[in-house]
């Protein structure tokens, strides 16, 4: 076979690949259009952005780190992605800051 062709296995890996990014569309729509409806402040599409890409980095984290999830691991996860959630709705003024409440 001549090199400029990739062998067989390469080319089931790549279309694996392919298949995994393609078939997470919906999802990824999903997440698109619960941003857009939690975010409704217009000029905030970097926050929108930051905030949809760094759920799929910590999701992506995660997968690597661990193939079944711990109750620890998992609430982590959680308390990481609110994180980013707060952040990005905080940068996008979503949040306003307002006076603590006394507690007296």
């Amino acid at each position: 076979m001549p090199a400029a062709f990739p062998a067989p296995s390469c080319l089931r890996s790549g279309m694996k690949n392919f298949l995994a990014v393609f078939n997470s569309l919906p999802s990824i729509l999903a997440a698109v259009q619960a941003v857009e409806a939690a975010i409704p402040v217009p000029n905030s599409g970097k926050h929108k952005l930051d905030l949809i890409m760094g759920a799929a980095a910590t999701a992506w984290e995660i997968a690597q780190a661990e193939q079944q999830l711990s109750k620890n691991s998992t609430l982590n996860s959680v308390q990481a992605m609110v994180n980013l959630a707060v952040a990005g709705l905080n940068a996008a003024g979503v949040f306003k800051t307002s006076k603590p409440v006394s507690s007296n």
